[in-house]
């Protein structure tokens, strides 16, 4: 499992638990790339191995390390008996009546090269829990705080948190996302859930490269659920192939077949939610309508004048000359929404088909707008406030 990420390197990291129920985290190597750790998992997990050459960097507790402790909960009890220390090791003599584990040892490299003997010809050993698997529909059912869930999903929208003076690859990351347990309920469920991807989650550039396209099905394991969230921290893994060893097949979900359904806005959609709106503009705010042109390969928003050719624009993530940017436009309409009744709903559009739809920039009228029906459109909530009751929407494009 990646236990951290600075933006370039993680670690690897084994949690291994021995036949007395002792768990320990062993942080061997950096590597280059989330990349490798599939491998590893693929041909080292639920195998016996043999740690050597390794010193105790720390006994932490539950206290200390309640991400870790919570891994471990979800391990335990064990799936068969363990050894008692001091005890004969007949099978007798072996107990499952063991409290929930205390304590657990952080192990780390003394030379700085791995001592790591794994079997790959070797059996699953019967102390391997793999990850049970539920729908999206359980898991938002399931009480208590800081558990640890697994689940396929498909990733409909990526928002990037901005937030200033913070590094780009330390910025938390949104992924809007669903399954056919949300998408065939009719009352009471959210069709879609964000679950927040922090930093400390290593993307592997398969992933990141993946959903820079398009939508994916994606396995997300050994996610942090509780107070109404789902957060990917330390030790949680995004995988887009189903892992060799996995629990409740049936719980596997494919790929959905039927056009995707958001929540219509109403008076329980909340900030940082993305919904459906449909309503009549009553309003345009003429002060905050803009273009400017974006990269025609890559999308980047913020293009520079070519140094050799000023006339020209150029793409610092292309590293090219842009030779048809395409133009974006954004404007901000207000909406009379009969869902939300009671709230002024304000809507950043952005997209062509829309903005031509609603007016033309060339010959522009507020008046031409003024009363055109507006939906079914897809939005990201970014704000919400109650006084005044406004509510703050941007149309955005699923993946």
């Amino acid at each position: 499992e990646p236990m951290s990420n600075t933006g370039v390197f993680c670690r690897l990291c084994l949690l291994v638990q021995d036949a007395y129920g002792l768990f320990s985290e062993a942080q061997l190597q950096s590597l280059s790339s989330a990349d490798n750790i599939e491998q590893y998992c693929r041909r080292w997990e639920g195998k016996f191995c043999c740690l050597a050459g390794m010193k105790i960097l720390q006994r932490t507790t539950r206290g200390r390390a309640l991400a870790l402790f919570s891994l471990i909960d979800s391990l335990w009890p064990p799936v068969v008996p363990v050894k008692v220390p001091g005890q004969s090791q007949d099978s007798e003599m072996m107990t499952t009546n063991l409290p929930p584990p205390s304590f657990c040892y952080i192990l780390t490299v003394q030379s700085g090269e791995i001592h790591v003997e794994v079997d790959e010809e070797e059996q699953i050993s019967n102390l391997y829990q793999p990850p049970a698997v539920h729908g999206l529909k359980e898991i938002l059912q399931i009480g208590g705080c800081n558990e640890r869930c697994s689940f396929w999903a498909q990733v409909l929208y990526l928002r990037l948190q901005a937030k200033h003076n913070v590094p780009i690859n330390q910025r938390e990351i949104w992924l809007f996302v669903t399954d056919s347990t949300l998408q065939n309920v009719v009352h009471n469920t959210p069709k879609v859930v964000a679950v927040s991807v922090t930093a400390s989650c290593v993307l592997s550039t398969e992933v990141t490269e993946a959903l820079s396209v398009a939508s994916q099905l994606v396995f997300f394991r050994d996610a942090l659920w509780g107070n109404g969230r789902i957060i990917c921290v330390e030790r949680t893994v995004l995988l887009l192939q189903k892992p060799l060893l996995c629990s409740a097949a049936g719980a596997d979900l494919s790929e959905l077949t039927g056009p995707v359904r958001l929540d219509e806005l109403d008076s329980t959609t909340q900030a940082n939610s993305i919904c459906a709106v449909r309503g009549t503009v009553v309003g345009v705010n003429e002060s905050t309508a803009f273009s400017w042109p974006t990269c025609d390969r890559c999308g980047n928003g913020k293009l520079e004048l070519c140094p050799q050719d000023r006339g020209s624009l150029y793409c610092n993530q292309c590293s090219e000359v842009v030779i048809s940017p395409v133009l974006k436009m954004q404007l901000e309409v207000f909406l009379s929404c009969p869902s939300r009744s009671q709230s002024t709903v304000k809507v950043k559009v952005g997209l062509f088909v829309l903005i031509n739809m609603l007016l033309s920039l060339q010959s522009y009228e507020v008046q031409s707008v003024l009363g055109k029906e507006v939906g079914l459109l897809n939005c990201y909530v970014y704000s919400i406030t109650s006084h005044p009751n406004c509510v703050g929407l941007e149309e955005i494009v699923l993946l």
